[in-house]
Formats: structure tokens, sequence, C-alpha cells
């Protein structure tokens, strides 16, 4: 049973005594469950048994009563709580002891207890009346039981009266014309005013604010007129007066009672002006630090059992979601999949207690746009009685952007260092060559000029004319890659007929080298104009097979295909060359990188990455294939669509 307020439950240990000092057969039951909550000890005398073994309260005793009267009290009893009854019958008085059992015959009263401010309780009162067919007996009985009804119905009233004057709450009673008539001592400390001031005045013009008495006059004129009442037999809170003016808030229970002259209205009042004001400060509190929270540059994320209880809108706009969203989902759910392990797992570690790291970065799935990284400290803390975690979120997308760029411009600073030292490297020592080939001649046609046959002479100039020609290929080489690699050169795809292109190359190849008449050239399916870029295809085919002729020993072929699958073309350059070691292909296309099977191959390192950015360029790919000692294969495939109809 629910604990009523402390005047109920003094009023119902009130009943209880009083039941207990009288002769009647006295129990209570709670209509609400159906269960008998009490019987006294003249209920227990007289038919041997107890709360505890009555069943429910509908049902009690009938086993006992005469068969022809079970029906009747059974139906008096079903219109409890609703209506009262008084109802006679004859029972069977069970043996007790050395009693014997006997037929009697019973009177039965019950009705509803006035309990203010709880649910309501049934009594039934119930008295031997066999003896009334004794009228003698029954005059001597009547007069005895009233007067013990009386001296124990005065000392209840005594007990009652000492009870409502030591109470905490103010119990004031009131009237139909809202006449004081009882006013306790706690009303005298809460309001100021006196029970002699307070008697015979009306309520409204004591204690109750201007505002609200319309409201009071009103309740009344229509619980006297309806019997109902919209703040009758509930706790409500509303507003006081005291005797110096101030008004203060309350907490009122009021419960009709029906007398012989009328109704009167008792009521508990309770000062509760401490408790409404440490809540208004509590929600003054919680609404300056909603504020702070909510517009921090922080996102606040509190979390437990692995979703969102809690995200201020910062937190909310870092990941693009809203309120409902981010709290209807598991927050991994929002996570970097690379990073959901290491976040979850530092949330459930944190939470058992065991040592974490408290800051770190991770990565979100914004809603609308890039990814962001955020960097995280967190702590455990009390939410509504369960353990979660307070986690304070900061955006650090620029500041890794600005590390990444810082890093890719220091690697990117590195990566010129190195390949200027290769290229002094490279430089040193392949324009040493030409120039001393350079200088010999110079020095030989200056000592002996006029003395050397004129086809010497001729070879001599021829010399010097092929290294100056070598340097400028180097030179026209570096250029090339500070052209590429800054963006200048443009693609520019123009149609072109493919066989023909690879023809006119290979032409010129041929009339710059004779090797070249050892390369194979084999075009299939590639006969309908196709829209390529003429220059950077001369500069793919150019180095891939100048390589292949270099790093290969005649009479070996140089085989060069062309093949078109659908908008893409295929060329493949194969020779039986060196072949380049597995340790050198990853860095293949790096400026400046040869193999390390070389040699004394002349070569500079720059032609294979001219290769790559001229077919990047194109929207293409390459591929290589090559082992050691037995060859190499190049396959290039380059976006060349066929011409629009």
């Amino acid at each position: 049973m629910q604990n009523p307020p402390a005047p109920l439950a003094a009023l119902e240990e009130s009943w209880a005594v009083l039941g207990g000092a009288v002769d009647e057969m006295v129990w209570f039951s709670d209509p609400a469950t159906g269960r008998v909550l009490y019987t006294n000890a003249a209920f227990e005398r007289f038919w041997g048994r107890h709360a505890g073994n009555l069943g429910p309260a509908a049902e009690a005793l009938l086993d006992l009563v005469a068969a022809d009267d079970v029906a009747r009290i059974r139906q008096a009893r079903a219109g409890l709580p609703r209506q009262g009854y008084i109802e006679e019958y004859k029972a069977t008085q069970p043996r007790l002891g050395e009693r014997g059992s006997r037929l009697a015959r019973v009177r039965e009263q019950a009705g509803v207890l006035p309990t203010p401010g709880a649910a309501a309780r049934v009594a039934h009162i119930a008295r031997d009346v066999s003896w009334q067919f004794d009228t003698t007996a029954r005059l001597r009985a009547e007069i005895s039981r009233r007067t013990d009804a009386e001296r124990h119905l005065n000392d209840a009233n005594a007990r009652l009266q000492a009870l409502l004057a030591t109470a905490n709450d103010a119990v004031i009673t009131i009237d139909e014309s809202s006449l004081v008539i009882d006013w306790n001592n706690a009303a005298e400390r809460m309001f100021g005013i006196s029970r002699t001031e307070a008697l015979g005045q009306r309520i409204t013009e004591l204690i109750v604010p201007h505002g609200h008495r319309p409201h009071h006059d009103h309740g009344i004129r229509e619980f006297l007129r309806t019997g109902k009442g919209t703040i009758l037999h509930r706790r409500v809170e509303t507003r006081a007066l005291r005797r110096n003016g101030e008004e203060f808030d309350v907490e009122l229970s009021v419960w009709p009672v029906r007398t012989a002259e009328g109704f009167t209205f008792s009521s508990f009042v309770r000062d509760i002006s401490r408790r409404k004001a440490a809540a208004k400060a509590l929600a003054d509190s919680e609404a300056k630090y909603r504020k702070v929270v909510e517009n921090v540059n922080e996102g606040i994320l509190v979390t437990a059992g692995g979703r969102i209880l809690y995200a201020n809108p910062r937190a909310l706009a870092l990941t693009g979601l809203d309120e409902q969203t981010a709290m209807s989902r598991p927050f991994i759910e929002f996570i970097h999949p690379d990073d959901r392990e290491r976040v979850l797992g530092n949330h459930l570690r944190r939470l058992k207690g065991e040592p974490v790291e408290n800051y770190y970065q991770f990565r979100v799935m914004h809603e609308q746009g890039p990814l962001r990284w955020l960097e995280i400290s967190a702590v455990v803390f009390e939410w509504q009685g369960a353990p979660a975690t307070l986690n304070f979120l900061t955006d650090v997308t620029q500041r890794r952007q600005a590390e990444d760029e810082m890093r890719h411009a220091l690697r990117r600073e590195r990566e010129l260092s190195e390949m200027k030292s290769r290229f002094v490297a490279v430089a040193s020592h392949e324009f040493r060559t030409p120039l001393a080939a350079i200088l010999s001649s110079v020095e030989l046609l200056d000592d002996y000029g006029p003395r050397l046959p004129e086809e010497e002479r001729k070879e001599i100039l021829g010399l010097i004319k092929n290294a100056v020609t070598r340097m400028n290929g180097m030179i026209e080489q570096v250029l090339l890659t500070s052209k590429l690699e800054s963006g200048r050169f443009v693609f520019a795809p123009g149609l072109q007929s493919v066989p023909h292109l690879l023809e006119q190359l290979l032409a010129e190849l041929v009339q710059a080298n004779p090797q070249a008449a050892r390369v194979l050239l084999r075009c299939q399916a590639v006969d309908a104009p196709r829209l390529v870029d003429a220059q950077l295809v001369r500069h793919v085919l150019v180095n891939l097979l100048s390589n292949a002729l270099k790093y290969s020993s005649a009479p070996a072929p140089v085989v060069c295909t062309a093949q078109a699958d659908g908008p893409t073309l295929r060329l493949e350059i194969a020779d039986r060359g060196i072949g380049i070691p597995a340790d050198d292909l990853p860095r293949l296309f790096q400026t400046f990188h040869r193999g390390g099977n070389v040699g004394n191959i002349q070569g500079t390192g720059i032609g294979l990455h001219i290769v790559k950015e001229c077919v990047e360029l194109h929207q293409g790919r390459i591929e290589v294939e090559s082992v050691q000692g037995e060859g190499t294969t190049f396959r290039v495939h380059l976006h060349a669509p066929l011409a629009p109809a």
C-alpha cells in the first residue's frame, strides 16, 4: 500500500485505535485492490479469522452466511465504494476454543472513509444483534454499548485534536460560507494569524490572494450545486497570503465532510516556497549552463550504451545530423569505418574504468560534406543514474589539412632536393662525355686542322655535332619534364589515323637512329580515325622505342603493336634486352632513376618519367613486365575514342 501523507497516516492510526477500543466488529478494505487491510480484536474474537486469511473483501465471510442471505449481501457489497449499505443476515459463528458453534444474527454497515489526498478506503462495522430478540437484554446492552462508544469516541477525538495541533502542516476547516471553524497551531505559524483571530472569519479575506478569490467562491458554489469539485481529494499547488501581505507557494489537499448542518471543507496546507525557490534556482542554473553548452565552439556529447543521449548544436553541426537522427542510431555509425574499432574500444574501456588515451583524433562522416577530423577528450560521469561519458569534440580538419599540406610540401621539397642531387650527378656524368668529345675534337682541329685529311676533319666535325645533339636532347628532356610537372603541357586531342601516325614516327626514328630498323610495327583493327594527342603519343613511343633499342642488341627485334578496344588504344613495346631488376620496378618512373644493371649504357633516367606523365595526361595508364636478362614489355592504354559520327 502506498504510504499516505503524515496527517492521513495519523488519521488511519486513530481509526485503527478506535476500532480496537469498540465492541463492534470492524474491518477496513481497499476497493482498488479488493484486499482486506485491517480487522479489529472484536472481529477476530467473533469470527476466529483475521485480515490475512479472509481473502477478497467482496467474498469475506460469505461461506458462513446463511444460503438464503448470500446473494443479497454479495449484491450490497458489489455497490461499494459508490454506495454504502446496512444489511442484516444470519450466519454461523464458528467454534473457537471452549465456545461452541451457534447461529447468530449480524447487522453489517459499510461505507467509504474520508481519506483526503489518498485512495479511498471502505470501513465495515458489524455487530451481533441476536440479543435484540430479548428486549431487556437488548436495552441493557444498548445502554452499555452507547456509554462505551461515547467514551471511546471522546478519547479518539482528544487524540485526533492533539494530532492536528502538533502537525507540521496547517490544518484548516471551513463551512459552506467559507467561515473558519478550525485552525491548528501550524496554521498560526504559517500565516501569522492566531486561532482566536481566524475563527469565524472568511477564509478568502485571511489567506486567499485577491486573484484567486473568485475561483474559490465559484468552486464552493459548484460543489454545493453538483457535488463535484476540481481540486477535491487531490494535491494541488497554488498561492497563499500571509498576514504581512506576502504571497507564497503552498501545496493544498481539500476534502468535504457532510454534517448535520451541511458540508464542511477541511484542508492540509503545506508551505512549499523553499522547495519552489530551490527548484527555480536549479532551473535557472540549468538554463545558464545549457546556454553556455549550446553556444560553445566545441561539440559536446553524452554517450552511454553505444548511443548518443545528448548532443549540443555544435556537435550536431560537426556531423550534419539533426537531433532525432543522432539519438536514434548507434553513434558508431557516424564514424569512419577505419576508426570505429579505436573509438568504440576507448569508449568501452573508459566506462569500465580502464586506462585509455584521453586525447586522440578520428574521422566522422558528415551528411552534407566531406569527412571531418575531430579531436576528442572524454570523462566518465553519471547521467540519469547510470554511468556515461561526457565527450568534448574539436574540429581539427583544417589543422590536419595544414599538416598534410606541410608534410606534402616537405616531401615534395625532399623529392626536389633528391631530384636536384640526381640531376647534378646525371648531368655531371652525362654532359662530361659529350663535352670531353667536343673538347678533344676541337683540340685536334686546333693542333692539326690544316694537316688533317678532309675525310678525317669531317669525321671530327661529325663527332662534335653528335655530342651537341646528345646534349641538346638531354636538355630538351629536362625542359619537357619541367613543363609536364608545372601543368603547362595541355592535352589537345585531334583526329588522327593511328597507322599513319605510327609509321611517320618510326620513319623519323630510323632517320635519327639506324638501329630503329629493328622495330617491327604491327597495327590490328586501328584503321578508323581516333581522337589522340599526336605530340603526347610521339613522346611516349620515341622514349619507349629508344630505350628498347638502347637496352637490346642487334639483330634482336623490337616489336611495337597497336590494338583498339572500344575507346581504348593499346600500344605494346616488347624487346629482348637486358630486362629490369625486380628491385627497380617500383621506382622505375621516378625522375633520374636508372636500373641497377645498365652499366655504362648512356642515359639520364628522365625518359620513363616523361612517358608516365604523358600517358596520364592522355587519360591512360602504363604497365610493365620484365625479366632480367630476357627482356621487357611496356603496355600503354590510352583513351582514344573513335571520331563522332
